[in-house]
């Protein structure tokens, strides 16, 4: 069996490594000059030089007598032969005074020439050359088909990926569970840090006034050692002295000081001892990937270097680019969570889909940038503003990874030229909301190949560690809720910062006994008990149902089945969030009814009385207890920069009522019978809701006899007392479906038509947008009715919702005056005294035609019915 290295040698017969990179960059030169990136094309530039251009760089160089140390790189890695003769390069070139200064400052440990190491030398040779040969003025062109004149601020150097290859010891592996087996095996493994060339990075006067990028920028990123001027360029920070010495097959930029590649940022700040807490936990999220199934990369570097090894790595971070496919790990499993960007990638561009023919345009016009706080700000914030986490978490090892991404993503910025001291001001937090960076936070910048490192000196943390998303982010125990949120991409919305919200969160044990209201149109009621499931291969997965027959009364359950069905989940959990969320401020004690987010009405005793307080949702109300809150969260803005409060459930969650309109009223005959007499009649109700496709498959199963006036709402009914409508009827103002059927056998069709529209319009008049309560916050207006006027116009109603009771005017109201809720009469029931004002209600529609087999919730409505004390008389006027 041939070997690795054998393989590779086979297939470049006797070729020396040296005239392996001469033929690639040749293939470069050969096809960069035919698209015109030079002039080159007019010459045969192998073969004479120029007419009135210099010698060769190699030439130049030599003679200058001051580059010697350029001349030993370029003789010592064979590269005379190139740049001794005419061809197509840029080079920038230090003298050998900047090389001594080099000697004694470099981190690399080389105090001399002959202490560089051979890789070093490919290091400062090829990653201060350009595979081109191009003008200073030219360089911040990006060529293409249109050319890009003013945007390139990188190009890529002839440094390939193999010039300089670590070779990673096991105490230098990034310790977490993806390397541990590389750790504990004791060997060392030889890992490209990227995989893709090493772009230089360029500021040039075209591409820094096209991106508005001012001098004051510049010297702020470069830690004001400098003073830029206009026309001043620099590569990779260094700046260039003399720009544009021509030769036979190129051009020299001379530089002040050597020019060396920058690390990416990965590298950078892994190499930072004054941030190694970000860093540890930034390496969480990084694996070393073999080398491809066809092994090329392993096949290179075993010939280059002369070497036999089995596989070479690729250390990658898992990314939501999902970039040089880390969709899983390496062995298959799932990825913990993704960073915005890899910040080990050089090639980097912050387009989201790079355009098709559009070349490497995309890595030369942006890099990105990543704010990374010191150790010492990381302290500070975890005994400060981040003192929720140190609650929960022993230390920030041990935060877990879905909360601690969010903290490393906040401070990834896809854009550096949008990032930049002059732009700090447009920088956007997770939310959408101003960063509040400032110069004042950024102690160093530390520039690398692709992108900047801000050194902060305070931790800007995401919105959701602030936000009442950040209890149920942290808690262990509402897991299960979380996921919802995320599933159903509620993070934005309740990280609006700009609202007040009082967030319900039950918690894992109190969504154990969830009511499903898909089973209110079944012969028997149904208990979601919802777990979570640890060993989820997919995000989908993570939370399951066990089914239960239930009895409310007595409490038996019968276990069924279990559910894993990601649609009936999420439609359920949905519904229970949005039953779950009040915009507005429960704390302040001044109301006791609120509405949620799908129109449901929940009642809030003793807000500010935080031990006995409790929360009670519809269902609760007419059938359950009031439930305690076990915990608050404070999350208010003039608390923790936040946005409300959040009020933990451990019992049960808040459910709506399986109760009807239909069913209210028939609970109460002494009082809604009447009414409820006119409605049964009316045609009004319905048990499957046409949605009128002409397809009967299309149909949606009620959970009851609904109101078809209802529409994914909520609504205010106002109820005449049964002698207020009896009043009526006896003058003759109202008819009843008793007499209509008298006229209509009697032959009067058309009297008994107009009593039949004249009931509907009476029973439709009392049926009114927005659900209010008597209790909740005051409000007034014009509210539309369920009745729709000659002029095909929804009929109004003049509202006031005061603190004890509502006021309501209708189109008669000079002769009725102001209609008032009856809020002092009261009924008994198991034995205690209720109002008959405030009765909630709640209708279902199912996603399917058959309530019996409903598993999905296809939308809910919700209404208050109040006992008024005269009816509202509706005109064509109104």
């Amino acid at each position: 069996m041939k070997t690795v290295k054998q393989t590779w040698k086979r297939s470049l017969g006797s070729t020396q490594r040296h005239n392996h990179r001469q033929w690639v960059m040749a293939l470069a030169v050969a096809l960069t000059c035919g698209a015109g990136l030079t002039s080159c094309d007019k010459y045969d530039l192998d073969e004479k030089d120029p007419e009135g251009w210099g010698s060769s760089i190699y030439s130049w160089l030599y003679e200058q007598g001051n580059y010697s140390n350029t001349v030993k790189l370029i003789d010592d890695l064979g590269y005379r032969e190139v740049l001794a003769k005419t061809g197509s390069k840029t080079l920038f070139v230090a003298d050998d005074a900047a090389f001594e200064r080099f000697y004694q400052k470099n981190n690399w440990g080389a105090r001399s020439y002959d202490q560089l190491t051979t890789p070093q030398k490919k290091m400062l040779l090829f990653g201060s050359m350009i595979d081109n040969s191009i003008q200073m003025n030219n360089l911040s062109t990006i060529q293409g088909t249109p050319l890009r004149e003013g945007q390139c601020m990188r190009r890529f150097s002839a440094l390939s990926e193999f010039d300089s290859v670590p070779i990673l010891k096991p105490s230098d592996m990034p310790d977490n569970r993806f390397w541990k087996r590389h750790r504990d095996s004791g060997k060392n493994m030889v890992c490209l840090e990227d995989g893709t060339s090493v772009p230089m990075l360029l500021f040039l006067e075209a591409q820094m006034v096209n991106n508005r990028i001012t001098n004051d920028d510049y010297n702020f990123l470069f830690n004001n050692s400098v003073n830029r001027q206009s026309g001043d360029a620099s590569v990779n920070g260094i700046n260039v002295v003399e720009q544009n010495i021509r030769c036979a097959n190129g051009f020299i930029h001379r530089t002040d000081e050597v020019v060396t590649p920058l690390p990416n940022m990965a590298e950078l700040i892994a190499s930072k001892p004054q941030v190694s807490i970000f860093n540890r936990i930034m390496e969480r999220f990084c694996a070393p990937y073999p080398d491809s199934k066809d092994l090329a990369k392993t096949i290179q570097y075993n010939y280059l270097y002369d070497q036999n090894i089995d596989t070479i790595y690729t250390k990658r971070f898992f990314n939501e680019k999902n970039t040089m496919d880390v969709r899983e790990t390496p062995d298959g499993g799932r990825v913990p969570a993704r960073l915005l960007f890899d910040p080990e990638w050089n090639s980097y561009y912050s387009a989201s889909i790079k355009s098709t023919g559009d070349g490497n345009a995309a890595e030369q016009r942006d890099m990105a940038v990543m704010m990374v706080p010191t150790d010492e700000a990381m302290k500070a914030y975890w005994e400060g503003a981040g003192k929720p986490l140190s609650e929960n978490f022993a230390s920030w090892d041990d935060v877990d990874d879905e909360t601690i991404i969010k903290l490393l993503n906040v401070n990834m910025l896809p854009s550096f030229i949008s990032s930049v001291p002059s732009k700090f001001n447009g920088i956007l937090n997770d939310a959408n909301d101003p960063m509040g960076v400032s110069t004042a936070d950024v102690d160093s910048v530390w520039m690398a190949c692709n992108g900047a490192v801000y050194l902060t000196n305070k931790v800007f943390s995401p919105t959701e560690y602030v936000s009442v998303l950040f209890p149920p982010l942290i808690n262990r125990t509402m897991k299960i809720i979380y996921w919802a949120i995320t599933q159903c991409k509620y993070n934005v919305y309740l990280n609006a910062l700009g609202s007040d919200y009082s967030f319900f969160v039950p918690t894992n044990n109190a969504l154990l006994e969830y009511i499903d209201p898909c089973s209110y149109g079944k012969e028997t009621l149904q208990l979601l008990s919802f777990r979570w499931n640890e060993n989820a291969k997919d995000v989908r997965e993570s939370v399951y149902a066990v089914i239960y027959n239930y009895d409310p009364i007595s409490g038996i359950r019968d276990s069924l089945e279990e559910t894993r069905n990601y649609d009936r989940i999420v439609s359920c959990l949905k519904d229970i969030l949005d039953t779950h969320i009040v915009i507005g401020k429960v704390w302040d004690g001044e109301h006791t009814y609120f509405r949620t987010k799908n129109g449901s009405g929940i009642r809030v005793l003793n807000a500010t009385d935080e031990p006995n307080m409790t929360v009670e949702g519809s269902f609760q109300m007419n059938e359950g207890h009031p439930l305690h809150i076990s915990r608050i969260y404070d999350q208010r803005k003039e608390v923790s920069g936040g946005n409300g409060k959040v009020y933990v459930l451990d019992g049960q969650p808040i459910m709506g009522t399986r109760m009807t309109v239909r069913d209210q009223l028939a609970a109460h005959p002494n009082y809604f019978g009447k009414f409820l007499e006119l409605l049964d009649g009316s045609g009004l109700f319905e048990t499957v809701h046409n949605l009128g496709t002409g397809n009967e498959a299309d149909n949606k199963a009620c959970g009851g006899d609904n109101l078809s006036v209802f529409n994914t709402y909520h609504y205010t009914i106002y109820v005449p007392s049964n002698d207020a409508i009896e009043a009526m009827q006896a003058s003759g103002q109202l008819s009843s479906w008793e007499k209509v059927e008298e006229k209509r056998e009697a032959g009067n069709i058309a009297g008994a038509d107009n009593d039949s529209v004249n009931i509907i319009k009476f029973l439709r008049y009392h049926i009114q947008d927005n659900a209010l309560y008597i209790g909740a916050e005051q409000e007034s207006g014009d509210f539309e009715t369920s009745l729709i006027n000659s002029r095909n116009r929804f009929c109004m109603l003049k509202t006031k919702l005061l603190d004890d009771e509502i006021q309501v005017q209708d189109t008669e109201d000079i002769k009725n005056g102001t209609h008032h809720t009856v809020t002092k009469q009261t009924y008994v029931e198991d034995g205690k005294v209720k109002p008959l004002y405030n009765i909630q209600a709640r209708e279902y529609l199912y996603n399917g035609n058959d309530a019996s087999t409903a598993t999905v919730l296809y939308t809910t409505s919700t209404a208050v019915i109040h006992l008024i004390d005269k009816p509202l008389i509706y005109t064509d006027g109104n």
